[in-house]
């Protein structure tokens, strides 16, 4: 706890330790930033292969310099049986576990250096994005701990990128939205089925505008709520593409997804692992901050800091 006014870095520091979840330590090891931090959300369908790519390009703006802040959901474990015990005495001490504050948790997942303004920071938290009501009747939940956490966030890191739920925008407190698409780059061609049999099945060749409109319409259907504006969209390719696409067709996409006010931010290709390796990664961000990044995270990294 800081003393009743105490001030200066240190005690700011510990501060932003007890909203942010981040040692002080590691928050006085650099000079805050210069302006507040971004907040970022990345929208994707429930598909394994890009469960990690938002982790991949954090990693890449902390390598770039930028410090990151990952913020997830903090989710108790399992269910504690004691809420139901004949025992009044031991069913309320178990609800009162259960509403206590779990306060946050944190850890460090990668660093430049160990010395003052070294640089880069990517800091992996899970804290409480809601508390339960005061009233079980009631259905509405406090979401003051999430907007505190992200407050803090933005006065320490560069970045803050709100992980989960990717497909519900948080439309009051994001702002820049990128959408992760699987969608093998941009499409050239659409498969058209003319009756039950594979034989039938046709391939069309589609113009810029035919492309880019698939790219929106596919791509997006999966949002429950779509956000007024997005920042843009990064497709994922799990296969290297079989040849050069004319620049011409390219250039005319992206002209027309930038006038749509989605443009393309860049074209990754995701590692070709198996479910297994897939779910460990996903679940342990160390692991994809230690790793090699897929080819194309880092330029995307930089070209969404350069719209910024």
């Amino acid at each position: 706890m800081t003393k009743s006014g105490a001030s200066g870095p240190k005690a700011r520091a510990r501060k932003a330790q007890q909203a942010a979840g981040v040692r002080y330590t590691q928050v006085r090891r650099t000079s805050s930033p210069s302006r507040n931090g971004r907040t970022v959300q990345f929208l994707l369908e429930d598909r394994y292969e890009l469960g990690t790519l938002e982790v991949q390009i954090a990693a890449a703006w902390a390598r770039q310099g930028l410090r990151v802040l990952l913020v997830h959901e903090y989710k108790p474990y399992g269910i504690n049986m004691a809420l139901y015990s004949r025992r009044a005495r031991e069913r309320k001490a178990a609800e009162q576990r259960q509403q206590a504050w779990p306060g946050h948790r944190s850890t460090l997942l990668w660093t430049a250096g160990t010395g003052r303004d070294q640089g880069g920071l990517l800091v992996e938290q899970h804290t409480p994005w809601s508390t339960p009501p005061a009233e079980p009747r009631l259905l509405t939940r406090d979401d003051n701990p999430l907007r505190d956490a992200l407050q803090w966030g933005r006065r320490y890191f560069d970045t803050v990128v709100l992980m989960g739920r990717p497909t519900w925008p948080h439309r009051e407190l994001v702002d820049h939205f990128v959408v992760l698409a699987a969608s093998n780059g941009i499409p050239v061609t659409e498969t058209l089925t003319h009756g039950a049999v594979p034989e039938e099945r046709q391939e069309h060749p589609l113009t810029p505008e035919q492309s880019a409109a698939l790219l929106r319409e596919r791509y997006l259907n999966f949002l429950y709520h779509r956000p007024s504006a997005f920042l843009g969209m990064i497709t994922g390719n799990r296969e290297l593409p079989a040849a050069e696409l004319e620049p011409g067709f390219v250039h005319a996409v992206e002209a027309n997804m930038a006038a749509a006010g989605i443009p393309l931010l860049g074209h990754v290709h995701v590692g070709d692992h198996d479910l297994a390796t897939h779910a460990r990664r996903t679940d342990q961000a160390v692991l994809v901050a230690a790793s090699s990044l897929d080819p194309g995270v880092e330029q995307a990294a930089k070209t969404i800091t350069d719209r910024w």
